[in-house]
């Protein structure tokens, strides 16, 4: 199970000329399609009267995981496969690089183009730099009023991220932690409180 993904650092772009062709690269992380609609057309505005526009994109993790990746006119294979190989080089997810093409006159051939769209991509996500993200998962905590002081120091020994507390008749604290982190929290609290503190994952709240 992935306790851990890398995501762009942030925005970037770059220019590499081969020949007479000007290559345009540009990196973001997204993490739905609308994203992903916004962000290719941004480009198709910032570069009016492009040749290409080819892409490619990774989203989720595991499982989860999808891609996909245009060519935009350029012979099969030459263009979007190769921005896709350069994402998965540094092991990237939630991440889209698009590479604009201005034709110069002269044909690169098809060794050419992919060298050229892969030199563009690698090129864009070294500028963007890489960051890790933490998976969490959400979870609720009822408890009484005497147990709140404790809990948060549970809560903060792993690192948890608190989200909100709300108080009611009782407490409900919402937090995210590990998944790695969830049983042996979910026991000591069970075993602190004598059996009155259950821990509920919001999945199973939603259920």
């Amino acid at each position: 199970m992935t306790l851990e993904y890398y995501v762009p650092d942030h925005p970037a772009s770059v220019k590499i000329a081969v020949g007479l062709c000007r290559f345009y690269g540009n990196a973001a992380e997204v993490e739905k399609e609308e994203e992903i609609r916004t962000f290719l057309e941004e480009m198709k505005k910032k570069y009016p009267g492009a040749s290409h526009h080819c892409w490619a994109y990774r989203l989720g993790y595991d499982s989860k995981s999808t891609f996909r990746y245009s060519d935009d006119g350029e012979p099969s294979q030459t263009a979007g496969a190769p921005i896709l190989t350069a994402i998965d080089h540094l092991k990237l997810t939630n991440t889209m690089v698009i590479v604009t093409r201005y034709y110069g006159g002269v044909k690169q051939g098809v060794g050419g183009l992919i060298r050229a769209y892969h030199a563009a991509a690698a090129g864009v996500l070294q500028e963007a730099g890489r960051k890790t993200v933490t998976i969490l998962t959400e979870i609720r905590i009822p408890c009484r009023y005497d147990q709140i002081g404790w809990v948060t120091r549970e809560l903060q020994a792993i690192q948890a991220v608190i989200v909100e507390t709300e108080y009611q008749l009782e407490v409900l604290v919402r937090a995210k932690i590990r998944p790695v982190d969830l049983a042996r929290f979910s026991a000591r609290l069970f075993d602190l409180s004598g059996g009155s503190i259950r821990v509920i994952k919001a999945e199973e709240e939603a259920e």
